[in-house]
């Protein structure tokens, strides 16, 4: 299979990523698949919290099975992928001197890492993404993910230096269109700090499509790959509408 640019692709990033050229894309943003486990103490709260709020959502209602989902780390499909099944395929299309950001919870933050090092990354800065909300959790409440900043080859700036790691973007918390789905801009300053126009920006677990819809907006070139036919379907929707310029379109 061909894979050209500006496109959404239907199927298993493990397989398509094989396709791309070496050195072929010039940024990689992604919020990838990781097991993750909700803080909840009781079963009453995990069934109130989880199954009856972010699966019910998404079309998954047998509560007794969706609790013991969660209680392995099982939010939704595909979400069991491991890091090392695919990472090393990432740092073979980016090029050299170039910028990898992938979204991660404190939990799988450490694994993650390891896995990027031995695949050849090396650590740039850990941002820290300040969601504006927080979701329960018997160990303090969790009111921000982290964004795992990596580079390979040396070290280049980011577009503007003057920028804090700590980023705050509302969350999108009504009407999701994945259950782990991120702001448009929020992907949107990771594409602008780290590529110019024109350049390729790679997700590989593209979900909603927010940020090849984010790259689309800052006149970037995207690619993406998603497993799942439902969120396919809403990702190449979104990317088929209208889209109004970005605020941030000067970069």
């Amino acid at each position: 299979m061909e894979i050209k640019n500006d496109n959404i692709y239907l199927g298993d990033t493990r397989n398509l990523i094989k396709e791309l050229a070496d050195e072929s894309v010039d940024l990689v943003v992604s919020d990838v698949p990781y097991l993750c486990v909700s803080g909840g103490d009781a079963k009453g709260i995990w069934r109130d919290k989880m199954c009856g709020g972010m699966l019910a959502k998404h079309g998954r209602d047998n509560r007794e099975s969706d609790y013991d989902n969660v209680k392995k780390g099982k939010l939704f499909d595909h979400n069991d992928i491991k890091f090392s099944e695919w990472m090393s395929e990432v740092w073979r299309v980016l090029k050299m001197d170039s910028h990898c950001y992938i979204m991660v919870n404190g939990r799988n933050l450490k694994d993650l890492w390891e896995e990027a090092e031995r695949s050849g990354f090396m650590y740039q800065q850990l941002l820290v993404w300040d969601k504006g909300n927080a979701t329960p959790n018997r160990y303090y409440m969790n009111g921000c993910e982290f964004i795992l900043m990596l580079r390979k080859g040396m070290a280049t700036n980011v577009n503007d230096m003057g920028m804090s790691n700590l980023l705050s973007v509302p969350n999108v918390v009504a009407n999701k269109l994945h259950p782990t789905g991120k702001p448009v801009e929020l992907m949107e300053i990771l594409i602008r700090q780290s590529s110019d126009p024109d350049d390729v920006v790679l997700d590989p677990f593209a979900g909603s499509g927010s940020t090849l819809l984010a790259a689309k907006r800052l006149c970037r070139h995207y690619i993406g790959f998603e497993i799942d036919q439902k969120y396919y379907d809403i990702a190449a929707k979104r990317l088929t509408e209208k889209t109004e310029v970005s605020l941030f379109d000067n970069f």
